[in-house]
């Protein structure tokens, strides 16, 4: 009886570890991060400047009034401002981008693998959408129009997009749960891989001929 109480007690401990399993919250008010260790401190798993060395510049990123170049193949540019752009992003968690679109530009079908995306639309019309995961109601579209100051939600790692519906210009800002969400645009991952994903995979995949995967993998991926 007392091993059977051991063994239940034992797994349910680990079940509960892997349950609650998640990335640690920050231990300190802020970690500015830096490339170069010298006059830095080691804390919570990142090498962060020294908090007696921070400055505003730190937390700070201007020029996001200034519109994007929409003139590529899709319509649309991305302004990142994650932690690449703002140090004293790293640890807190969150991030966010501009996204100009031009008229009936489109942000193609893409994902964040670590982020929930929240988008407020500041200007203009969108058609936006994401595709629920395979399931019992597997790969099922939602979506909406936008109008200027409309808000909708991307959960985090499913393919959505937005199309500018508009004879104008759009514009809108996207609030991100990561320093980092990171991005894969599933055109530009499947057709524009390097190198290139075999033909057998790909006409098998998408049930077309090989001379439809050789067109596609032919083009100009923009990555937005």
């Amino acid at each position: 009886m007392g091993a059977q109480f051991l063994i239940v007690t034992v797994f349910l401990a680990l079940a509960s570890s892997l349950a609650f399993a998640s990335d640690p919250s920050p231990l300190q008010d802020f970690c500015v991060a830096v490339d170069d260790p010298k006059d830095a401190l080691f804390v919570n798993g990142k090498f962060c400047k020294n908090p007696m060395l921070a400055t505003a510049e730190d937390f700070f990123r201007k020029g996001l009034d200034i519109a994007g170049n929409t003139s590529n193949k899709v319509g649309s540019n991305v302004t990142q401002v994650n932690v690449a752009q703002i140090p004293g992003l790293n640890t807190l968690g969150v991030s966010l981008a501009r996204v100009d679109y031009a008229p009936y530009g489109l942000n193609p079908p893409h994902t964040h693998p670590r982020a929930t995306e929240i988008l407020t639309v500041l200007e203009g019309t969108l058609y936006v959408g994401f595709v629920t995961s395979n399931s019992d109601t597997g790969n099922r579209l939602i979506t909406k129009v936008l109008n200027k100051g409309d808000v909708f939600v991307f959960p985090i790692g499913l393919i959505h997009f937005q199309f500018n519906t508009g004879h104008s210009n759009a514009v809108a800002i996207a609030a991100l749960s990561s320093q980092n969400p990171g991005v894969i645009t599933i055109a530009n991952s499947v057709f524009g891989s390097n190198p290139p994903i075999s033909d057998d995979v790909l006409t098998k995949a998408f049930q077309v001929e090989k001379n439809v995967v050789d067109y596609l993998q032919a083009q100009f991926w923009v990555n937005n």
